[in-house]
């Protein structure tokens, strides 16, 4: 089912852009188009919006206390007086208090960065019994500690071999080691220039009187102390944005309203007295800018506006269909003078899952599953994928299969049992779906009024002639030996006049017509023929899904073991529901694009995208 879509313009005085804006907004049901694509000239004098930067201002006071706004859109009324210089003072006076609190957290963080680099030092030399002082300050010997890239310590140890230095591998992770490199005063020049070739970075070590090991309980207790400071000062930020949250709350709300609104504006039309506005609106939308407009005197609203747009649809297929809308998105959005193959999608979708998956604890297993997987992610896929497992039970009880064990009797029967019959119910049924979509299309056609394409059109009145035709003739003459004479003279009319269709509605001379009739009216014969006999998989994968597990079931009798046979077994029911089911679902959505839908269904449409209230980094509230 499609919401019906009107294409509405309405003007008014300048002084209402605001609500009727804001109108649109709230309703969430209405598509703007720019005034440009419409009218050749540019009726809009505004270049930026002047509410986007007081909208990232005081966005950004909800950031500072890492709080997530929530604006309350509804308690707002336009037109409002918006004071500026107010709102400016209060909302910089804020930021420069909360930037001064993040300026000394920055400086409070650099200190902790430098504590970690001594603290790192200090545990390299842990070992050592003196004070880090005197290590440090040692005359005849210079110690060092630091990181080099992964990359260069090979060659840094090389480089130093033959310069008395002692260099000891302290740490390794992420590619950056950690050394202690301890070398002679006498050749600290020579040691120093390899350094710079390595990019040997000094990790310093503290001015301190104590022994490695308690230096270390120093520099960490102070770590401590530094961060509990961050955590003060956080609690300022916060403290500040709650003593003024009242303002903020309000400010935010509005300047968020009316930065959307302006949003709109910029897409509209004004003039010094009067704005305009162009756009799609769904039905009930209408309805209530109906009443709207109507409280006013000076608001003229036009419907069924010429806009020289593609009318965009949107779906509105009750609960259970709903959930099945992607896979009519996932090939293309229905155009707005076309069926909406959403209920029939669905349908046929569980039927052909269930009739080549059939299987009651397979199916149970995936519809478990899936049910699972969308309470927990609200995607659509698993709520399709948990009813695609309940008709794979329900088939499972036709053909009395459990997990692969025929231990049931089958209400119908088994695929293996019966293939000719599947293959057969396989053809009819694909039979039956190729001439329903080409009802579909005469639908389509009579929509569009396009009654001289109905007539000629290969999936029209002509093609359906010459597959009924033909489809009866074969039935006939597989059963009598005979094709009768008036089914032959009715598919052979119904191929001229499919043949016609190329030559008096296609493009180009007439020799150029003639020659892509004659190859496009072939194709489309072929085209019926393998679209008919692609119906088969239906049969086929039926077949298949009992056939794989049975040569699981045939390993397992081979095993030589309980487990063994346990394992191929387990193994084989795995395999058939992740791998299998996954195989069923790409086949049976194939059927239902390549088959079905080329008979009817163009998905060339455009989804309906009203406008929304957006965040100032465009996300929708």
């Amino acid at each position: 089912m499609k919401e019906k879509i009107t294409s509405i313009g309405l003007i008014t005085h300048k002084s209402l852009m605001e609500p009727i804006s804001k109108f649109f907004l709230d309703s969430e049901s209405f598509e703007i188009v720019p005034l440009r694509e419409v009218f050749d000239i540019d009726l809009n004098s505004m270049n930026s919006n002047p509410y986007e930067d007081f909208l990232r201002t005081v966005h950004s006071l909800y950031s500072e206390v890492g709080k997530t706004p929530k604006p309350a859109t509804s308690s707002i009324s336009l037109p409002v007086v918006f004071n500026d210089r107010e709102f400016r003072e209060f909302a910089s006076g804020l930021k420069e208090e909360m930037d001064k609190i993040d300026s000394e957290i920055s400086r409070i963080e650099n200190e902790i960065s430098d504590l970690d680099d001594k603290i790192e030092a200090v545990e390299a030399i842990k070992g050592y019994d003196g004070s880090v002082k005197d290590l440090k300050e040692m005359r005849l010997v210079t110690l060092k500690v630091g990181r080099i890239h992964l990359g260069y310590f090979e060659r840094f140890v090389e480089s130093v071999k033959d310069l008395d230095v002692i260099v000891e591998k302290v740490k390794d992770q992420d590619r950056v080691v950690t050394c202690v490199v301890a070398y002679p005063t006498s050749v600290k020049e020579d040691i120093e220039k390899v350094f710079k070739t390595v990019s040997f970075k000094e990790l310093e070590l503290p001015d301190s009187e104590a022994n490695p090991t308690e230096t270390l309980y120093e520099l960490k207790d102070e770590k401590k102390s530094l961060k509990l400071e961050i955590e003060e000062l956080n609690l300022r930020k916060r403290e500040l944005f709650y003593k003024n949250r009242r303002n903020i709350y309000r400010y935010y709300d509005l300047v968020f309203v009316l930065k959307n609104v302006y949003d709109v504006v910029m897409k509209s039309g004004m003039t010094e007295e009067f704005f305009a506005i162009v756009g799609w609106i769904t039905e009930d939308a209408l309805k209530d800018l109906r009443k709207f407009a109507g409280d006013y005197d000076d608001v003229l609203l036009f419907e069924d506006v010429e806009v020289p747009l593609q009318k965009p649809t949107k779906l509105k297929n009750p609960g259970f269909f709903k959930h099945f809308e992607f896979l009519v998105k996932m090939y293309g959005v229905p155009k707005s003078d076309e069926v909406d193959p959403t209920p029939i999608v669905s349908i046929l979708f569980l039927f052909f899952y269930g009739f080549m998956f059939g299987d009651i604890g397979h199916g149970l297993t995936i519809s478990a599953i899936s049910w699972l997987l969308y309470a927990k992610t609200r995607v659509d896929l698993w709520y399709a994928m948990g009813f695609a497992g309940l008709s794979s039970t329900l088939f499972g009880i036709f053909y009395g299969s459990i997990f692969g064990f025929e231990i049931i009797p089958p209400l119908i029967a088994r695929p293996l049992e019966s293939i000719n019959s599947f293959l057969e119910v396989s053809i009819i049924i694909g039979a039956g779906l190729i001439i329903f979509g080409m009802v579909l299309n005469l639908i389509n056609r009579i929509m569009r009024k396009e009654y001289g394409r109905m007539l000629f059109d290969p999936n029209g009145i002509s093609g359906l002639g010459l597959y009924t035709s033909a489809l009866a003739g074969t039935v006939l003459y597989i059963q009598s030996g005979k094709f009768p004479i008036y089914l032959a003279v009715a598919a052979f009319g119904s191929l001229a006049m499919v043949f016609l269709y190329f030559i008096i509605f296609e493009e180009g001379s007439l020799g150029e017509r003639f020659v892509l009739a004659f190859f496009e009216t072939f194709d489309r014969i072929i085209m019926f023929f393998s679209n008919t006999l692609s119906f088969i998989r239906l049969g086929a994968f039926a077949m298949n899904h009992a056939g794989l597990f049975l040569a699981f079931y045939i390993m397992a009798q081979m095993s030589k073991s309980g487990a063994g046979a346990f394992t191929s077994l387990l193994v084989g029911n795995l395999l058939i529901i992740f791998l299998e089911g996954l195989v069923v679902f790409i086949q049976a959505v194939r059927l239902e694009f390549y088959e079905f839908f080329s008979k009817f269904y163009s998905g060339d449409g455009k989804e309906f995208n009203p406008i929304r209230y957006r965040g100032p980094e465009g996300g929708v509230y």
